[in-house]
C-alpha cells in the first residue's frame, strides 16, 4: 500500500528511468554493457519509447483491420507512454489474467487530467499493438526472439504482488500497462486464429509458452491452465467474428484505453415497472435493540485439500503451501499450521475451526449466510470431481455444526470448473455447461431451501425463498457478470434473464409487503462487475429501494461495506452492501466472520460486529486452537446510532475529513493482518479505500471526486512529464 509521498517518489523514479532506458539502448548500440539503476520498487517504468519500424504493407494493414486495430498510420514514429510501462499479469489468450487475480478490491483515484492522458495513451497503444504483432510473428516463424521482443516481454513480465489484488486495486500506471498488453496480445492471437488459421493445439502451445515466458506459472501448470480455457475462448472467437481486441479488453478492464465502445455490449436493458415510493432522502433504520435477531455471515473459506503444513509458502505461483511444491530449505518459508498470510488457502482444520467458532460463540443466531468460494485458488488443476468433494465436505460441516438452523448459500466464482466461467443456459455442450454445478447445488441446498427453489437453481444457480412471513431472501449468481466470465464476450444479453427475474421477484415481494435481503458473491457495482449489468442493477435498486433492506457479499476477503446511492438522486444513500471478509487468509489477512443484528419487523441491519483471530499468534501455538476475538462492534467503535444508509453516508463524509477515523476503518477492513499493518496506509491509499465505499459502477467517479475534493487536492504534477 503506497501513501501519497511514496507514490510521488515512485513517479519521480519513473521519470528517472525514462533517461536510463534511452541510455541503455544507446549503450547496446555501442556494444557496451548497461548499468543497472537500483530502484526501491521495481514495478513502474516511466516511459517506453517505441518505433514501429518499416511501413506496413497493404496485407499487414488488412490483417490488423481484421482484428479491430484502430487508426493505421504508415510512417515510422516514436511515441511516449505517459501512463508508464511496468510489469503485468496479462498473457496471450487472457487465460492467466483471470486465473491469478486475487481478492482485495479497492479503487484508484484518477488525476484531473486523466482524459488527456488517455488520449495520449491511445496513440501509444496503437503503435504497440502493431509492433508486438510484427515482432511476435517473426519469432514464431524463426524460433528466435529479437532483442526488441525480449524487451517487450520483459516489460510485460508479471509482478507477484498483483496476484492477490482485484484488477481495480492495481495502481493506475500498472492498469495502463495491463490494458496495453491485453490489446497487443489479444490482437496478435486473434490474427493467428482468424487470418492465419492456427489450429487449437498450436494456439494453446503458444499461449502456454507465453505464460512460461512471463513467469506466471511453472511450464506444466501454464499448459494446464491454458488447456482448461482455450476451447471456450476459441468457441467464442470463432462464433463471434466481429469481436475485437478492443471489446475483449474493454470488458475485462473497463478503464483507461480499454474502453468498451461496442453498442451490443452497452445498450441492452431490462424492463423496469413504474411505481414505487419516490426517493426523497437517504434511508434510515431503527437503532439496535434487545429484540433484534442475529445472522451469522461466513464467506470465502477457500478450502485447499492440497494444503500441507511446512510446505513452501513462497513458491512463486499464485497459490502456495501445497503438496508438490516441496518443503523449503528455510523453515520460515514453510506453511503455518492454521493457514498462512502468504498466497495460501485454508487447511481443513482451519475451515472447521472457523465454522465451529461462529456456532459456539453465537448459539442464539437465527440464520446463517454463506456467500461463496469454497474451492481453492489452485485453478490450474481443479476438476469437477475434486470441486464436488470439497463442496460436499463443506456443506456437510454446515449441517453438522448448525443443525436445524437454516444456512443460505450462494455460489462463488471459484465453484465452477474452469474457474470464473458460467455459460448461458442454452449452451448445451457438456464441457462448457455449468449444469453439473447447478444440479449439485440444488441437491445440496435442498437441506435448507423449499422445493420451489429447485427450478431456478438448476437453471442458473439463483433462487428466492420466503424465510418467514414478511421476510424474503434472494440468492443471486452474479458470477455471470464478473468481467472474467468469458461468456459475456459471447452474448452479453444473456445476463438479462437473471436480472429480469430479480426485478419480477422484487415486484411480487413489494405487492406482498415483504422485505428482502440479497446475497451475492461479488460485490455489486465493484470494478470487476460488468458495467452495463451494474447500471441495470442500479435501475432495479432505484425502483425497489424500500423493498431491499441490505446486500451481503464476499469475494474480496476484506471486511468492508459499500453504500449504494440512487441513480436518479445521487445525493441520497438508499442501501448498503455488507462484506464479511473471509475465513481464508489469502492474502495477508486474518480469518474472520461477521454477525449482524436485524430488526425483526423491518429486517433492516441495525448493527454488526466482526470476529477474528491473529494468524501469527495461532501459528506460534500450533497445538492449540486459535483464540477468536471481537475485531469491532461497528456502531460502538464509530459512535453511530445505527448502520443505516443515511448513517453510513454521514460516516463516509466524516472519513473524508478525518483521516484518523478512515485509518481505523482501514485497519478493520484488512482485519489487522500483520503484513498490511507493517506496510501501512495513508494518503492516496486511504483515499482509494474511501472511494471504494461509494463507487456503485465502473467509471462512475462522481462520488469519489466529491470526497477527494474534501480529502485532498489531486497532484497533477505526478502525471506531468514537463516538470
Amino acid at each position: 500500500m503506497e501513501d501519497n509521498g511514496r507514490d510521488t517518489k515512485l513517479w519521480n523514479m519513473g521519470r528517472k528511468r525514462q533517461k536510463d532506458t534511452k541510455t541503455k539502448r544507446k549503450e547496446r548500440q555501442e556494444g557496451k554493457k548497461s548499468k543497472t539503476i537500483p530502484r526501491k520498487y521495481d514495478t513502474f517504468q516511466n516511459r517506453f519509447d517505441i518505433k514501429t519500424g518499416a511501413s506496413y504493407s497493404g496485407c499487414m494493414r488488412e490483417l490488423l483491420r481484421s482484428v479491430g486495430v484502430a487508426g493505421h498510420r504508415e510512417q515510422s514514429r516514436e511515441l511516449t507512454l505517459i501512463g508508464r510501462m511496468g510489469r503485468v499479469t496479462i498473457v496471450s489468450s487472457l487465460v492467466i489474467v483471470a486465473a491469478v487475480i486475487g481478492s482485495i478490491t479497492s479503487y484508484q483515484v484518477k488525476p484531473a487530467n486523466y482524459a488527456k492522458l488517455i488520449e495520449q495513451q491511445k496513440k501509444f497503444d496503437e503503435a504497440f499493438e502493431k509492433e508486438f504483432y510484427v515482432e511476435h510473428t517473426k519469432y514464431v516463424e524463426s524460433g528466435e526472439r529479437s532483442e526488441r521482443l525480449e524487451e517487450m516481454f520483459e516489460h510485460m513480465r508479471h509482478q507477484p504482488d498483483m496476484f492477490r489484488m482485484e484488477m481495480d486495486d492495481h495502481p493506475l500506471p500498472y492498469l495502463t500497462v495491463e490494458c496495453t498488453a491485453c490489446r497487443a496480445l489479444v490482437t496478435t492471437y486473434l490474427t493467428y486464429r482468424r487470418v492465419l488459421g492456427w489450429d487449437r493445439d498450436r494456439i494453446a502451445a503458444q499461449a502456454a509458452s507465453t505464460c512460461e515466458t512471463l513467469n506466471i506459472l511453472t511450464p506444466a501448470n501454464c499448459l494446464k491452465i491454458v488447456n482448461k480455457n482455450i476451447d471456450i475462448l476459441l468457441y467464442i472467437i470463432d462464433n463471434r467474428p466481429s469481436l475485437t481486441a478492443q471489446t475483449m479488453c474493454g470488458i475485462i478492464f473497463q478503464s483507461g484505453t480499454c474502453v468498451l465502445e461496442d453498442p451490443a455490449f452497452l445498450n441492452w436493458s431490462i424492463n423496469v415497472a413504474g411505481g414505487g415510493r419516490p426517493i426523497t432522502a437517504s434511508k434510515n433504520t431503527p437503532n439496535r435493540a434487545a429484540s433484534d435477531i442475529k445472522i451469522i455471515h461466513i464467506t470465502d473459506v477457500h478450502y485447499d485439500p492440497h494444503y500441507r503444513t511446512g510446505y513452501n509458502a513462497v513458491c512463486g505461483e499464485p497459490c502456495c503451501c501445497r503438496e508438490g511444491q516441496g518443503i523449503p530449505t528455510n523453515p520460515a518459508d514453510g506453511a503455518g499450521e492454521w493457514g498462512d498470510y502468504r498466497d495460501c488457502d485454508s487447511p481443513w482444520k482451519a475451515v472447521e475451526d472457523a465454522v465451529r467458532a461462529a456456532a459456539r460463540q453465537h448459539p442464539d443466531a437465527t440464520y446463517v449466510y454463506y456467500t461463496g468460494d469454497i474451492i481453492d485458488h489452485g485453478v490450474w488443476e481443479t476438476t469437477v470431481a475434486g470441486n464436488i468433494v470439497s463442496m460436499t465436505r463443506t456443506y456437510q460441516l454446515f449441517r453438522d455444526v448448525f443443525g436445524s438452523k437454516p444456512v443460505y448459500n450462494v455460489l462463488g466464482n471459484h465453484e465452477n470448473n474452469p474457474t470464473n466461467v458460467f455459460a448461458p443456459s442454452y449452451i448445451d455442450r457438456t464441457d462448457f455447461s455449468a449444469s453439473w454445478l447447478y444440479d449439485f447445488s440444488a441437491d445440496q441446498w435442498s437441506t435448507w431451501l423449499p422445493a420451489a427453489t429447485q427450478q431456478t437453481i438448476r437453471q442458473g444457480g439463483y433462487y428466492t425463498a420466503l424465510v418467514r412471513p414478511g421476510f424474503r431472501i434472494i440468492g443471486m449468481n452474479n458470477n455471470d457478470a464478473y468481467t472474467f466470465n468469458w461468456w459475456i464476450l459471447y452474448d452479453p444479453a444473456y445476463l438479462q434473464a437473471q436480472l429480469q427475474w430479480l426485478h419480477d421477484t422484487l415486484l411480487q415481494a413489494e405487492a406482498a409487503g415483504e422485505k428482502v435481503h440479497i446475497l451475492a458473491h461479488i460485490p455489486i457495482g465493484a470494478g470487476t462487475s460488468y458495467r452495463t449489468w451494474a447500471r441495470q442493477y442500479r435501475r432495479i435498486l432505484d425502483r425497489f429501494w424500500d423493498v431491499i433492506e441490505a446486500h451481503f457479499h464476499g469475494h474480496t476477503h476484506a471486511d468492508e461495506f459499500n453504500v449504494f446511492y440512487s441513480l436518479a438522486n445521487p445525493q441520497h444513500a438508499i442501501n448498503v452492501g455488507f462484506n464479511a471478509g473471509g475465513t481464508v487468509p489469502f492474502s495477508n489477512y486474518n480469518p474472520n466472520y461477521v454477525v449482524y443484528y436485524v430488526n425483526p419487523q423491518t429486517y433492516q441491519v441495525t448493527d454488526y460486529e466482526s470476529w477474528y483471530f491473529s494468524l501469527s499468534a495461532a501459528n506460534q501455538n500450533p497445538s492449540s486452537a486459535p483464540i477468536w476475538m471481537q475485531l469491532y462492534s461497528f456502531s460502538r467503535d464509530f459512535q453511530l446510532s445505527n448502520v443505516s444508509p443515511a448513517s453510513l453516508d454521514g460516516l463516509v463524509r466524516r472519513f473524508a475529513s478525518n483521516p484518523t477515523d478512515l485509518h481505523r476503518y482501514w485497519e478493520m477492513k484488512v482485519k489487522r493482518g500483520d503484513p498490511f499493518l507493517a506496510a501501512g496506509c495513508s494518503g492516496d491509499c486511504l483515499l482509494n479505500h474511501l472511494c471504494q465505499i461509494v463507487t456503485n459502477e465502473a467509471n462512475d467517479d462522481s462520488k469519489c471526486n466529491a470526497l477527494a475534493a474534501i480529502f485532498r487536492n489531486l497532484d497533477d504534477e505526478l502525471f506531468n512529464e514537463d516538470k
